[in-house]
């Protein structure tokens, strides 16, 4: 079970909680917003933001554990991990060490703890400094993501998210915008003192997150699970994450949920709870993964598990 996911889906459910309060939802425009619900407005903004970088961080920690039972060389892994791993986690090291020696804070501890990471893997347990998903003292980008994923062995990110965005009930959105909208929005609520968001800006914030979370978790998940069953070609680049990606989804039922199949009209099994799906949902092979989403009563995503 993934921490970082948990953490995330709890946060988003806090936001939607927020957003659920009906001035923020559905509050006057313009110059009639009450100073109060501006600045509710505008302090989701900043909170969806941080609740997703912070899950983009964390996942990559979690999903580069993975690769500690890594079954070849470090030399042998992608030469773009490598670089990250190590060169350009250099960088992003000293820039958060210099923020904490700012603040006060124990900079030493974190560079011997991350370099002793980035050093080893000869003779030693590999292991991967948290650095590998980059600046930590910046904010996230669709450029920096993009890069990220690249290193973990998922490319053409913003077509192929669009294509598995689809399926899980989204639509066929631009991954890609909805990124970079989200950061827009983010940095005019933190720095523009005219910026006002609008009812429909809050409310479509949690499927936009969610969309950008999901497609970022389950495509890494796959693809970690493919370098270990298949090294060499998942390090030639050779293989796609979609392909290692089994979906299923539950749908309310009578009170209940049936569970399904992506186009099936004829459910799997009728269970009591999204977490009752679970256990029917057939175990994947070796080299993929299980995608359990589960959709609210107009056919959207609201929580997804990878089994």
């Amino acid at each position: 079970m993934s921490v970082a996911r948990s953490d995330f889906l709890r946060n988003l459910d806090g936001i939607v909680q927020a957003i659920d309060l009906e001035a923020v939802a559905k509050g006057a425009l313009g110059t009639g917003i009450p100073p109060s619900l501006f600045v509710l407005r505008r302090g989701i903004l900043v909170t969806g933001l941080i609740a997703l970088e912070t899950f983009v961080r964390e996942r990559t920690v979690e999903a580069l554990g993975t690769l500690e039972r890594w079954p070849r060389s470090y030399e042998e892994l992608p030469e773009k991990l490598r670089t990250a791993a190590r060169l350009n986690a250099l960088s992003y090291l000293q820039s958060f060490a210099r923020m904490l020696k700012r603040q006060d804070d124990d900079y030493e501890y974190e560079l011997k703890a991350e370099i002793a990471k980035m050093a080893s893997g000869d003779g030693t347990v590999l292991r991967f400094t948290k650095f590998v998903s980059g600046d930590y003292t910046g904010n996230l980008s669709d450029a920096g993501l993009k890069e990220l994923l690249s290193n973990l062995q998922v490319e053409n990110c913003w077509n192929t998210f669009r294509v598995f965005a689809g399926h899980a009930g989204i639509g066929v959105p631009s991954v890609q915008e909805i990124v970079k909208s989200t950061v827009r929005k983010r940095h005019r609520s933190a720095h523009s003192s005219t910026y006002s968001p609008t009812a429909t800006e809050i409310v479509e914030l949690p499927l936009n997150l969610l969309c950008i979370a999901l497609c970022f978790d389950v495509s890494i998940s796959a693809s970690m699970e493919q370098a270990l069953a298949d090294p060499a070609r998942w390090a030639r680049g050779e293989l796609a994450w979609s392909d290692a990606v089994n979906l299923y989804f539950t749908e309310p039922h009578h009170g209940r949920f049936r569970l399904l199949k992506p186009g099936a009209t004829r459910a799997m099994r009728i269970v009591d709870t999204f977490a009752d799906a679970k256990a029917f949902v057939p175990r994947p092979v070796v080299g993929s993964i299980a995608v359990l989403v589960e959709h609210d009563t107009s056919g959207r995503p609201v929580v997804w598990a990878i089994l």
